[in-house]
């Protein structure tokens, strides 16, 4: 509010903000938003999975994994992957029935992001796990004290 005294009478006057002209300025900030968004995310590079290895496939036990189209196929069932369920994947096809440390498994996957958090790769494995049991010869199980390893049966 602002006072106006004049001629010994005060008068109040309101000081606000006009609101058609607000409405312009907010409108045009969502679009400013909007384009920084699109921006920001043309900038931002997505996760890919390492050259040499983007076409290969695996098998393991029944499991077919292939690494391009980030599937199983399990008993002609399809069971699709994210990037980093696929990432996970493949570093432990790269090497089956070894133990891989843990500190060796979030270095690799989330090194680029700079932030490595603890529970994260647990959750990967658990969900691994999940769509891995359609197949019994196949196994991700924790070594005490290491890492993990991908048991393969034949």
């Amino acid at each position: 509010m602002l006072w106006v005294i004049a001629d010994n009478q005060i008068k109040f006057k309101q000081n606000s903000i006009i609101t058609t002209k607000s409405e312009y300025f907010l409108g045009g900030l969502s679009i400013l938003v909007l384009v920084g968004f699109i921006f920001l995310k043309t900038a931002i590079p997505t996760r890919t999975l390492p050259k040499g290895e983007s076409t290969a496939l695996f098998t393991f036990g029944s499991v077919l994994f292939d690494v391009q189209q980030r599937q199983l196929i399990i008993n002609k069932k399809n069971i699709d992957l994210t990037v980093t369920e696929t990432r996970v994947l493949l570093i432990f096809a790269l090497s089956p029935n070894e133990t891989i440390e843990r500190s060796r498994l979030q270095k690799e996957i989330w090194e680029d992001e700079g932030v490595i958090v603890g529970r994260s790769l647990d959750m990967f494995i658990s969900k691994l796990r999940k769509k891995l049991e359609l197949d019994p010869n196949c196994n991700l199980v924790v070594v005490r004290n290491k890492g993990y390893k991908l048991e393969v049966s034949s």
